[in-house]
């Protein structure tokens, strides 16, 4: 079961997102996630309230090289369930960009969004994402070949950091990019507001956030960063005016948020997992990772390594998060993991205390 708590406001009229042609509905989402947003975690989102989700971000060149083999088709593989469903690339020439998007296209994927958000050191020395606000040049010439590979009806989206840095030129390029992206046919941008430099230390910008949005007028804008609660899904889309939000860290090991989000902008209480539910999407994402790479070799070890991963992220909401994590990180086997879900998400551990869902939990 899921308990409920106090926390309740007002009811709130959120806008009706659309990403060009493809209707969203509810305007909180869930971000394209390196090595988290697989076919299994988008799945479950979509069952517990998320309208649209994106899939973790894929190299161009992985894309257009991809080959029909059991060990990595999940890659490119999508459930019914899904759609609407975005994939998102990331890469650093141009010219690579077109087949790739084309790729996703002919594998079902409703959107194409392109990375340009990307801060970490491997992206950024392979002159990729984040790496293409510094040469706003290059960074539309990736928009234009993406937009002309694809169906007219096909939304082409962006991920955007604030800019490299928090210098004038950056934001200088920021806006060009911006600007430049949505001529050539963009439908909308996702801005997280933070820097590349930055990376995820320190606060997200929301003020910047809704300097873009006035910026953009009646362009569609989302927002991201510091969205760890739903109550931080509600204040940015207040303080902002942004048309929708997109939900990154703040999701992985807590598909909850969607319906949270959902039911306070109705007024409701907030829904709060107790241990017997969160054991229950535990063990469907386990199961959804098993069914997706049935037939490839070593997919009991894939699902240890995957399952192991969420389950540390999972602890979070439990009351003894720091045990519970010990635990899933000492896994070595698929049972030894299973018998950890049992032995911490039984009657035995069924106690209300931990970290409140209205507030921001560890990372």
């Amino acid at each position: 079961m899921t308990g409920v708590t106090a926390v309740t406001a007002a009811p709130r009229a959120l806008p009706d997102l659309r990403l060009g042609g493809v209707h969203v509905g509810f305007p909180v989402v869930q971000a394209a996630l390196s090595g988290y947003s697989d076919g299994p975690m988008r799945r479950v989102a979509r069952r517990l309230g998320a309208p649209y989700t994106l899939a973790e971000v894929m190299l161009e060149r992985f894309v257009r090289e991809h080959k029909d083999r059991a060990r990595t088709r999940h890659r490119l593989r999508l459930a019914d369930e899904e759609h609407p469903v975005g994939g998102q690339l990331m890469g650093s020439e141009p010219a690579d960009f077109a087949p790739a998007a084309a790729r996703l296209i002919a594998a079902g994927f409703d959107v194409i969004d392109v990375n340009f958000g990307c801060p970490v050191k491997s992206a950024l020395g392979g002159c990729r994402g984040g790496y293409h606000l510094g040469q706003p040049a290059v960074a539309l010439e990736i928009v234009e070949r993406v937009r002309a590979a694809v169906p007219p009806a096909v939304p082409v989206t962006l991920k955007m950091r604030r800019g490299l840095d928090d210098s004038e030129e950056s934001r200088a390029r920021f806006f060009e990019i911006l600007d430049g992206a949505f001529a050539r046919g963009v439908a909308a941008i996702t801005v997280h507001g933070r820097t590349v430099a930055q990376k995820y230390v320190g606060p997200s910008d929301w003020d910047f956030l809704r300097d873009v949005k006035r910026h953009a007028g009646g362009r569609t804008i989302l927002g991201s960063g510091d969205l760890f609660t739903a109550q931080a899904c509600l204040d940015m889309l207040a303080h902002t005016g942004v048309d929708g939000v997109s939900v990154a860290r703040g999701a992985i090991g807590n598909p909850w948020i969607f319906g949270q989000v959902r039911a306070l902008a109705a007024g409701l209480p907030l829904p709060v997992p107790d241990l017997a539910e969160q054991r229950r999407v535990m063990e469907l994402q386990g199961a959804l990772c098993l069914e997706e790479r049935a037939g490839a070799a070593g997919a009991e070890a894939a699902t240890l390594a995957t399952m192991r991963m969420f389950a540390i992220r999972f602890a979070a909401l439990h009351p003894e998060h720091e045990a519970v994590r010990t635990a899933f990180a000492t896994c070595r086997t698929l049972p030894a993991w299973r018998t950890a879900l049992q032995r911490w998400y039984g009657a035995a551990h069924a106690s209300p205390d931990g970290p409140r869902p209205d507030e921001p939990r560890p990372n």
